[in-house]
């Protein structure tokens, strides 16, 4: 369920103003988790626990007739370059916003402005961490890490007895 409010702005990592031309109309907030349910042996289901989901939000705004092309080259780069924002509405600040999607109306009876919804979803970025495991926590020996033994070439298998029996 979308909840909507004002938004104040939208904002780069550096809490700069971006898009300072275009006309901010409302924010549809979406908030979402995703319940693990389970089937029991009655029948009945079982939430045991839930994901939450990346917030996203949903910006309609205008673009001005005197503005609109540049603002709108600014705003397909900042789209391209998978630029991160900071979302600040009435309910709080939503950082590390990214565009999910730009659609945009290009109507003859609007000379004067370009109506456009500005989609944006949370990105999570987490650090990823490798650690070879040590030789006792490896199941089999050859999967330990190599790399205080440098390269390593594999030994050949010699059991073609099956293959000469076939060709002979």
């Amino acid at each position: 369920m979308a909840e909507k409010t004002e938004v104040y702005g939208i904002y780069s990592d550096k809490f700069a103003l971006r898009f300072d031309k275009m006309i901010l109309l409302k924010a549809s907030v979406m908030r979402e988790a995703k319940l693990m349910e389970h089937p029991l042996e009655d029948g009945s289901t079982i939430a045991d626990h839930r994901i939450l989901q990346p917030v996203e939000i949903e910006i309609p705004v205008l673009l001005p007739a005197g503005d609109y092309t540049s603002l709108y080259r600014e705003i397909n780069q900042a789209w391209i370059d998978t630029e991160l924002f900071n979302i600040h509405t009435r309910v709080g600040i939503f950082k590390s916003m990214a565009f999910a999607a730009m659609p945009h109306d290009e109507n003859p009876d609007q000379v004067d402005v370009i109506p456009m919804v500005l989609r944006f979803k949370e990105v999570r970025l987490v650090t990823t961490q490798y650690q070879a495991l040590p030789a006792r926590k490896v199941a089999r020996p050859r999967d330990q890490s190599t790399v205080s033994r440098g390269e390593q070439t594999g030994i050949e298998k010699k059991d073609d007895t099956l293959l000469e029996k076939i060709l002979f």
